[in-house]
């Protein structure tokens, strides 16, 4: 699949869980402020990645962020790192497999153990 076409569209985690781990190191991870549960169908976006103001060490959010009122998960770099760690513990994951790691990394910036 190619990643750009996923750029700035909302995705499900499934279809996040599909893509190219090689191209999501070039995006961050963000999802709506008030998303309470992950699930198969919650919906996320990539976006250029945050930067940071070398004067202030502010966050700059990607003004589609911004507008969207988006709030930053991970770096695609986590969520490739995820995938990768998934299919290393698991012969054939499924993607509730992907999505279980995701939420144990989300809680607790590490991954689970299979």
């Amino acid at each position: 699949m190619e990643t750009e076409k996923y750029v700035r569209t909302p995705i499900s985690l499934e279809q996040l869980f599909k893509l190219d781990t090689d191209m999501l190191d070039e995006h961050d991870l963000y999802a709506k402020k008030d998303i309470v549960k992950f699930d198969i169908n919650t919906l996320v976006y990539l976006d250029d990645l945050i930067d940071v103001d070398d004067d202030t060490d502010d966050e700059i959010y990607p003004s589609f962020a911004l507008n969207l009122n988006l709030q930053w998960l991970f770096s695609g770099q986590v969520i490739s790192d995820i995938i990768v760690n998934t299919q290393h513990q698991l012969t054939n994951p499924t993607v509730n497999d992907y999505i279980k790691n995701f939420i144990y990394y989300h809680k607790h910036d590490c991954f689970i153990t299979f």
